[in-house]
């Protein structure tokens, strides 16, 4: 009860309950209650104990890492677990990279310290084989109690490993348990080089040139080891005064920099060759050589001695003259610094060591100072003057510096690769590329304009001439010649400039420049100089051949709304243009993508120009011709002639496709993948395709119209009604009328003119058209006619006349339909009333196609008709009303 607080007692202790009244356990609470005596509150919660976090070895390494050198060995001293990583090699090899040591050897005794400081590439880890060519170990060097606390944790690398395994308490972490395997060679290697270049670094503390260095090493390329070697060791904060000594250091090499580069100039003026190496040497050992490199590529007479002038170039071109821009001065300027650049590597090559790559920096100099400018002033110069001719100039510079590249790499080995060339040549060109591949995009553009422009006005001053109409055999005979020699015209080499270098440029290689000549209805082509660029052809063919070829396939009869000259000319320059575009398609990464595009991008722009703003908007003029066109009297029957001039339209179309079809699949496909039909050229050609196949499909559908409008006109202005109701005593001539042979001789002629320039599909459905909406104009025909018995034979004899025409159409679906209004014109010539009434019931002999009532409608035209009515409605109804009686 001695955690019970009482309180004062009652005055009447009877009233104290007994031992044996006290409530039990669970009640007791209560029972204390009334006596006064409150519960007992409970203890405070303890605080729990804060369980320690470590870091993690990686990040205490990275701090480790930051410590002054004299630090570490109170660091390893801490603890267990920051001994295991002052032990570490990964902590030991991060400063040996510091240092520039990059070979770690397992027998550290016997490497001297000139072959761990020496700079090496090439990391290899394991047991040196080369211990005899070995220099013996440098002799000891004392150093303060401070230094060997710093460094000798343990007397051997083996024990001290063996004691870290076996440390108790050890923490069981994998990352460190997989420290504690460490060799402990690349701390050792560090010690000795350590223990070595202490000395010689805090003798900077208060000596300057009579240093201890400077007694030691007296040879100019020792000492600028010794100070590389230094200035590296410096960085590592091996005092606590390092910042005061690096400085000093820095003083001296600087110094020692300056004088060395003095006497690399004077033994440069005088060439010394073997002054200039040694002297090279030493500043390459200092701090990587770079001042002595510029001072080389500055001197060097390759940017002052040239005595090329761009201007060159244009010497014989004036304002107005016509020629091709001669490249021959770049070639010559090309060529001297070519061979310029393969002494230059030579020269590079004895007095720098390959591993300072020295020619590479020179030759990017080179572009950014020689080429660059030169190039600049000929394209600047030839922009002025005309776009073609700097489009030209643009191929002509890049495949020069092309060969500059090939020369390098395959001239300048080991000091330049294949890569590092491109690279160079790629970088430096790049400069120009926006320029030019948005000019050939202008040029492209301002090109389809002028020449569509050139036929807008063409057409507006043509005068209207007579069209004669070819016969199909000749024009597809036409069309096939055509389309042959076009296509060993894009086998041609495409336009070359006069003096542009290939990749092994030769001042007696064949040139040769293609142009069209515009006055002509065709193209005709002019070569300079041609005999191997033909091997390609016949050994018959050359450019004469194919002009006199082209020549005598004549479409000025044919042409009238579009014009193949012109198209022509623009799948020319497009070729030209492609041709040009394809030299830079080897470009890499983004510029090599956009060269792709603006590739595709020229195809597209020729392909929109050709087909909307030429052969749609001829198709449109036809087909709005064709819609005004009204029949006139003085017509004849051979002769349609909005229809005429529409079906020639088809034709010259048709023959563009093909052109552009050829050209599709001779050059784009060498560009693009014609399997992709995602490309935007293969959607694009689509699109055209598409464009004309409506326009076409749309002109006929009105021509067709006009044609079968045409017919009717023809049979009601020259069918005469006497033919098909004759007098008794008239002589029967069984041929068919003059009306029926024009009709049928204009249709056939109007539909000979379709024939090959479209598609089996596209003639069949024209075909059934016409066929379809005859037989409905046939119909309305006779409609209009009253026949006599011997005019039924008229009529019969110009059915069969229809008839056979269609049969000529070879369209199964259409020839029923005249079939049965042949079988039809039997009604006229039948004189049995009752079997009159019988064959207009017998409706199935005509397969569903006319109908007993509209069988009827045809009886109503005879002559007879009234008298034979009763007769024939009787056998046909049955009963009259009349003759019915009402009961």
């Amino acid at each position: 009860m001695e955690n019970f607080v009482f309180k004062a007692l009652p005055s009447d202790l009877s009233k104290i309950p007994s031992i044996s009244s006290i409530p039990s356990i669970p009640k007791l609470s209560s029972s204390l209650r009334r006596f006064g005596v409150s519960k007992p509150k409970p203890p405070p919660p303890q605080p729990q104990p804060i369980t320690p976090r470590t870091l993690p070895p990686d990040l205490l390494l990275r701090i480790i890492t930051y410590l002054p050198i004299p630090s570490l060995s109170n660091f390893a001293r801490a603890c267990r677990r920051f001994k295991i990583l002052v032990y570490d090699d990964e902590l030991w090899e991060q400063h040996l990279t510091t240092l520039g040591i990059n070979k770690i050897y397992d027998n550290i005794v016997d490497v001297s310290i000139d072959l761990l400081c020496k700079n090496s590439e090439d990391e290899i880890k394991g047991k040196s084989t080369q211990k005899d060519n070995m220099s013996t170990s440098s002799p000891v060097i004392k150093t303060d109690n401070f230094t060997r606390q710093s460094l000798e944790f343990d007397s051997t690398i083996i024990e001290s490993q063996k004691k870290l395994g076996l440390v108790p308490g050890l923490p069981l972490n994998s990352f460190l348990r997989s420290r504690t395997t460490s060799t402990g060679v690349a701390r050792e290697t560090f010690r000795k080089i350590y223990t070595t270049l202490l000395p010689y670094y805090i003798d900077f503390r208060t000596k300057r040139k009579d240093s201890r260095l400077f007694k030691e090493y007296t040879d100019p390329t020792d000492q600028a080891k010794m100070l590389a070697r230094l200035t590296n060791f410096g960085k590592l904060n091996v005092t606590y005064d390092s910042d005061q000594i690096n400085s000093i250091i820095e003083t001296i090499v600087e110094y020692f920099e300056n004088s060395a580069l003095h006497h690399f100039e004077l033994a440069y003026d005088a060439q010394n060759i073997n002054e200039m190496k040694k002297w090279a040497t030493r500043l390459l050992n200092l701090n990587g050589g770079i001042t002595c490199i510029q001072v080389y590529i500055q001197k060097n007479s390759i940017f002052f001695d040239h005595l090329y002038s761009p201007m060159d170039n244009f010497v014989h071109i004036t304002a107005l003259s016509n020629e091709e821009l001669s490249f021959t001065p770049m070639s010559e300027f090309f060529s001297s610094l070519e061979d310029e650049l393969k002494k230059q590597a030579a020269l590079i090559d004895k007095i720098f060591p390959p591993d300072a790559d020295v020619f590479h920096s020179f030759t990017e100099r080179v572009f950014e100072d020689l080429i660059i400018d030169y190039i600049s002033e000929v394209l600047n110069e030839a922009r002025d003057r005309d776009d073609n001719l700097y489009l030209k100039a643009v191929v002509a510079a890049y495949t020069r510096c092309l060969h500059v590249a090939e020369v390098l790499w395959k001239e300048a080995k080991p000091s330049m690769d294949k890569l590092k060339a491109e690279k160079l040549m790629y970088h430096m060109f790049e400069t120009f590329m926006d320029e030019y591949l948005m000019t050939e995009l202008t040029t492209i553009k301002l090109h389809c304009d002028e020449q569509i422009e050139m036929w807008n006005q063409k057409l507006i001053e043509k005068t209207s001439e007579g069209q004669t109409i070819l016969v199909n055999s000749n024009r597809e005979v036409y069309k096939h010649d055509y389309l042959k020699y076009f296509r060993k015209i894009l086998t041609l080499p495409a336009q070359r400039q006069r003096g542009s270098a290939s990749a092994s440029p030769s001042p007696t290689s064949s040139q040769q420049s293609y142009n069209f000549d515009r006055r002509g209805s065709t193209a005709s082509f002019h070569s300079t100089k041609s005999t191997k660029s033909f091997k390609s052809l016949n050994s018959t063919s050359n450019s004469l051949d194919l002009q006199a070829a082209l020549s005598n396939i004549k479409f000025d009869q044919m042409q009238q709304l579009l014009s193949v000259e012109m198209a022509l000319h623009m799948i020319h320059a497009n070729k030209n243009a492609l041709h040009r575009i394809s030299v830079f398609l080897g470009y890499p990464n983004k510029m090599g993508y956009r060269i792709k595009s603006t590739l595709e991008r020229i195809f597209i722009m020729f392909l929109q120009a050709l087909g909307l703003r030429h052969i749609k908007r001829g198709f449109d003029t036809a087909t709005q011709r064709l819609g005004e066109y009204k029949p006139d009297p003085e017509s004849t029957s051979k002769g349609l002639a909005p229809l005429v001039e529409f079906f020639e339209l088809v034709h010259i179309a048709d023959l563009i496709q093909q052109m552009v079809q050829v050209y599709y699949e001779e050059e784009m496909s060498r560009f693009i993948d014609k399997t992709d039909f995602f490309n935007i050229c293969t959607k694009e050609k689509k699109t055209f395709e598409k464009t004309l196949d409506d326009s076409v499909a749309a002109g006929l559908n009105i021509g067709i119209q006009v044609l079968i409008d045409h017919v009717e006109f023809i049979l009601s202005t020259e069918q005469r009604s006497e033919e098909f109701y004759p007098q008794a005593n008239t002589p029967l001539d069984l041929k068919p009328t003059k009306a029926c042979v024009h009709a049928v001789e204009c249709l056939s002629s109007h539909a000979k003119l379709v024939i090959g320039c479209s598609d089996k599909n596209t003639l069949d459905v024209f075909f059934q058209e016409i066929g379809i909406r005859f037989f409905g104009s046939l119909v309305k025909h006779l409609k209009k006619f009253t026949v006599n018995i011997n005019g039924g034979f008229q009529v019969i004899s110009d059915l069969n006349h229809y008839c056979s025409f269609v049969t000529t159409l070879k369209q199964p679906n259409i020839t029923p339909y005249f079939i049965a209004l042949k079988e039809l014109g039997n009604v006229y010539i039948i004189s049995n009333s009752r079997d009159v009434g019988l064959f207009v019931r017998e409706a199935g002999r005509f397969k569903g196609i006319f109908l007993a009532e509209e069988v009827y409608e045809f009886c109503q035209k005879r002559e007879d008709w009234l008298a034979i009515k009763h007769q024939v409605e009787k056998e046909l109804y049955g009963l009259k009303p009349e003759d019915c009686v009402l009961m």
